[in-house]
């Protein structure tokens, strides 16, 4: 069985607008180095097809899609039709997530290149700020975010059933990677892998 090469690459979309050594055309040059066959993005098939870009983070509507669009790379939509809005609260629990916010973006301001988004003590705080602000918001946040990853995973899956031994590169935002990456390890035909190795 030939198995399909996977690698889920994560950022911080809010802040990919700060001058930062990985801003969007760092993320574009990682991008157009690898040469995904496939690039499965965070987006509805509905937004593909309209070429409705206006609700997408820039790191989507200002770099990959441009991007596809003047190479052979074909993207994939994998998001469900409700796509999910930022967590908010009132009061302390949503002044709390202004701050924890505002760490994610000095994650952001402070990282060398997307390795250090990707791996590391970065990776883990980031994982960890998104975690709290989802506690703070409350209400179903956790459950909200668990369906939308589960839809990207079975998206996922269906695109390498349908065209397996392609090389597959799913950007995602970092708070879906640690959950991602060991669900799609389960699966055999799978061979997760960091996106250098791509």
């Amino acid at each position: 069985m030939e198995r399909t090469k996977v690698a889920v690459l994560g950022t911080l979309a809010e802040f990919h607008r700060e001058p930062i050594p990985y801003d969007l055309a760092a993320l574009v040059k990682l991008v157009a180095d690898l040469g995904p066959d496939l690039l499965c993005l965070d987006m509805t098939p509905d937004q593909w097809q309209q070429r409705d870009f206006s609700d997408l983070p820039p790191e989507y509507r200002e770099a990959l899609l441009p991007l596809a669009y003047q190479t052979d790379i074909v993207v994939a939509p994998i998001a469900c039709e409700n796509p999910l809005e930022e967590p908010t609260a009132s009061g302390w629990q949503g002044r709390m997530i202004g701050v924890f916010r505002r760490w994610l973006a000095a994650i952001q301001r402070t990282a060398p290149g997307p390795a250090a988004v990707n791996q590391g003590w970065r990776h883990e705080v980031a994982n960890l700020l998104y975690h709290l602000i989802a506690t703070l918001a409350g209400g179903q946040t956790f459950q909200e975010w668990q369906t939308h990853r589960n839809y990207l995973i079975q998206q996922v899956l269906a695109l390498v059933e349908r065209d397996p031994g392609r090389r597959v590169l799913v950007v995602v935002n970092v708070r879906h990677c640690h959950h991602i990456r060991p669900a799609l390890r389960k699966h055999p035909e799978i061979q997760v892998v960091a996106y250098s190795e791509l």
